[in-house]
């Protein structure tokens, strides 16, 4: 299958990067190819670095993939997968752009929050307009929301599912709603730990103490509604009905910047903890699915 992947940044490239190892021809398209090219190898070095694949796999994807300076230089493709910023218009208009140069392609926008019912609408192709929301950084992370808008044909949906599957990845079918379901349940959060610090009940350290020791280890080990099965139904109800009362309903949460540290050397320490747990976590995956 031939893949179009639009947008420079580094979820465009590693989306880009997953599909030619999974046996893809792939284009990657933005108005910088320089930039594009630059994201490309770095995303292929990763790969290596982490041992994702093996020596011989990466450098047959290389060979793979290809950079052009837009969808029309791109030529047709059977699968277009839109990576840029969330701007409806410049969605809809490269969107366009693709839909006119491969008229029976896929369109799969990696929105993290828009309609795809209003985007498939916009571009006049709702039936294979399709989300695929990847989470960052794609290369470690196996979940990706494929989301179908009210018109996008069950087909579509499926194929898509089959081809994430096929990458190793975790497709999760939801419906369009704002946020789909990692975003709203990820601001939920992020909406009452405000309010823990904003109430001085908390600090951040203690916060990110709780989520990544706790929640956070509980839930990689088993499902939320698992979790309350075990713990006890009646617990977590009543548990429920003595707190939900009580949590936050702010319509905003202020500047994030006044609980995040700026400071390269500590977030540069963050993310390479960050992606060594995430690439021992999806090894193991794999391993446990064979």
């Amino acid at each position: 299958m031939k893949v179009l992947v639009v947008g420079a940044g580094l979820m465009g490239a590693q989306i880009g990067c997953e599909y030619a190892l999974g046996g893809h021809d792939v284009v990657l398209s933005a108005r910088d190819p320089e930039r594009v090219a630059e994201r490309r190898d770095a995303a292929l070095r990763l790969v290596s670095k982490l041992g994702l694949a093996e020596q011989a796999a990466v450098e047959a994807a290389a060979s793979r993939l290809t950079v052009a300076a837009s969808p029309a230089e791109a030529g047709l493709c059977e699968l277009a997968v839109e990576s840029v910023p969330e701007d409806l218009d410049l969605k809809v208009a490269l969107l366009t752009e693709i839909t006119a140069a491969s008229p029976d392609a896929i369109l799969a926008s990696n929105t993290s929050s828009l309609s795809i019912t209003e985007l498939g609408e916009r571009i006049g192709a709702s039936a294979r307009t399709v989300g695929t929301h990847y989470w960052n950084p794609p290369l470690l992370m196996s979940p990706v929301e494929v989301v179908a808008g009210e018109n996008t044909s069950p087909d579509v949906v499926e194929r898509v599912c089959d081809l994430l599957s096929a990458l190793g990845k975790r497709p999760v079918v939801v419906s369009d709603v704002p946020g789909f379901v990692w975003n709203r349940i990820q601001m939920a959060v992020l909406r009452e730990t405000a309010w823990l610090l904003e109430n001085d009940v908390a600090s951040p350290d203690a916060v990110d103490e709780i989520l990544t020791y706790g929640l956070g280890r509980r839930w990689s080990n088993v499902g939320f509604f698992k979790a309350i099965a075990l713990g006890g139904v009646d617990t977590w109800q009543r548990t429920a009905a003595n707190l939900l009362p009580e949590l936050s309903t702010e319509n905003g949460i202020g500047d994030l910047r006044r609980w995040v540290t700026e400071d390269r050397d500590v977030l540069t320490e963050a993310a390479a903890r960050r992606d060594r747990g995430l690439v021992r976590d999806l090894l193991e995956e794999r391993r446990e699915d064979g």
